[in-house]
């Protein structure tokens, strides 16, 4: 072993009860730190060491928060992380957690298990802790973005440079990956910040109607036209305006707005009177402009004049270290938005909302997670209080044949399909004696000790929690 580990915990019981365990089974001598002061003394002087963290719910979670969150940042010494304590993380550890957890010890059996052991050896011996994902982040006073993807450095670098600069932007990506976000920070980061922010999504607007809603109308311009209206452009004044969707432009209109980028004229629609926009142009579109360009749909000189600075925004798929700090953001938001108290997100929450494909990206990913805390009916959030559909995707993975021909699914193990097999048994049994743990636990050969330990371990306590039978 490189260095000795730290167990970071104000519980005497826990922190004796691992000490010893290691003591014991692994013949490794370990340090207690009652206070993250001490943990990080001791890791300044013991880099690379194998920090055993409380992760349960109480004051200590802000201070053990602060900790890791110095570990990520390359303040500390990077470290492998083994969670104890709880199956669930207080709301404060969620994000911070899931980027350094190698291994977490939940319930009793855990300590005992094989696997876990193995693991652990493995993590001792280590000559060198896992990589620690790097943040980025830009301020922009009282916003802030930050990612732990690496496509998205330069981005937001290149963001913040070009952001002071009265330039056209093109922002591509995805339905839901934050267009209209990072339009906004750009907007926030700019001299124009103190001005209008206008957006509008060509997309949800008929075609004819587009370019009165870009430019406005004059008086009898059309039917229906009973008076004057401003555009966006105008209503923009020198502030910014985010185009949405401006693949559904049609070549005229596309035209047109070539020549207000080039020029910043343009004529309301029915008028001939020449304005001037002083506005900031930043457009959008959730489809690769240049395959439309080269297929005759976009015009080419709009397309290269758009193309100068673009910036690419990934799906939700392909930044998975941003997906549970995202959670935790969401969560934290939402309690204070509807006046809910949420303390502990429980670990199979978690895994749930990794393993999901989010098809709809962010704006997906948010929407669920509000659902989930309206949900919620206790001060934790556990996978019961997920919709049924990312419930239902936890088993529907793609099949793949073996060499035989049979098929099986692929990317799960022998404990993923034990575990779920276990944790059906359960939601049966507990149907069946209508939520009588007593009943439940016999008819299983449990006690009722262990039927609540399992109940515990598989997110199912709630769901029986009122019954005291």
């Amino acid at each position: 072993m490189t260095s000795s580990p730290v167990i970071l915990t104000r519980d005497p019981a826990l922190a004796n009860r691992t000490l010893t365990w290691l003591a014991t089974d692994f013949s490794v001598a370990a340090t207690i730190a009652e206070d993250t002061e001490t943990a990080s003394q001791l890791l300044m002087r013991s880099p690379c060491a194998t920090v055993f963290l409380d992760t349960r719910a109480g004051e200590f979670a802000s201070e053990a928060a602060t900790f890791l969150r110095g570990v990520i940042d390359g303040e500390l010494a990077a470290l492998n992380l083994v969670t104890i304590g709880s199956n669930a993380y207080p709301i404060e550890l969620v994000g911070v957690v899931d980027l350094l957890t190698q291994l977490h010890l939940n319930h009793e059996n855990c300590w005992n298990d094989e696997d876990v052991q193995n693991r652990l050896r493995e993590i001792l011996n280590t000559p060198h802790a896992r990589p620690v994902p790097r943040r980025f982040t830009v301020d922009a006073g009282s916003v802030a973005i930050s990612t732990y993807t690496p496509s998205l450095f330069p981005v937001l670098e290149n963001v913040s440079r070009v952001s002071q600069h009265n330039v056209t932007l093109l922002i591509v990506g995805a339905t839901g990956t934050g267009k209209t976000t990072l339009a906004k920070f750009i907007h926030m980061l700019s001299p124009r910040r103190d001005r209008p922010f206008q957006t509008l999504a060509c997309g949800a607007l008929p075609g004819d109607l587009i370019e009165s809603e870009l430019f406005g109308h004059s008086r009898g311009a059309f039917t229906g036209a009973d008076r004057n209206k401003i555009g966006r452009f105008q209503a923009a004044g020198t502030g910014t305006l985010l185009l949405d969707e401006i693949d559904v432009l049609d070549p005229k209109q596309q035209a047109k707005l070539l020549r207000v980028i080039e020029t910043g004229e343009y004529e309301m629609v029915g008028s001939t009177e020449t304005k001037h926009s002083d506005a900031r142009l930043i457009v959008a579109s959730n489809v690769n402009l240049e395959s439309l360009t080269q297929n005759s749909q976009f015009r080419a000189d709009l397309y290269y004049r758009l193309n100068v600075l673009e910036f690419p925004l990934p799906c939700l798929k392909d930044r998975p270290l941003d997906i549970i700090p995202m959670v935790q953001a969401f969560v934290t938001e939402f309690c204070e938005q509807h006046d809910i108290v949420i303390n502990t997100i429980h670990e199979d929450f978690i895994d749930a909302v990794k393993r999901y494909p989010w098809p709809g990206n962010i704006r997906e990913l948010k929407n669920h997670i509000r659902r989930a805390v309206l949900l919620c009916e206790t001060d934790m959030l556990t996978v019961n209080d997920l919709s049924p559909v990312i419930i239902r995707a936890q088993f529907a993975e793609p099949e793949c044949e073996t060499p035989t021909g049979a098929r099986k699914p692929n990317g799960w193990s022998l404990s993923d399909r034990v575990a779920q097999s276990e944790r059906e048994m359960l939601i049966e049994a507990l149907r069946a004696h209508n939520d009588n743990r007593t009943a439940t636990a016999k008819s299983l050969g449990l006690s009722r000790v262990g039927l609540y330990k399992k109940l515990r371990r598989f997110g199912l306590v709630k769901k029986s929690a009122t019954s005291a039978k």
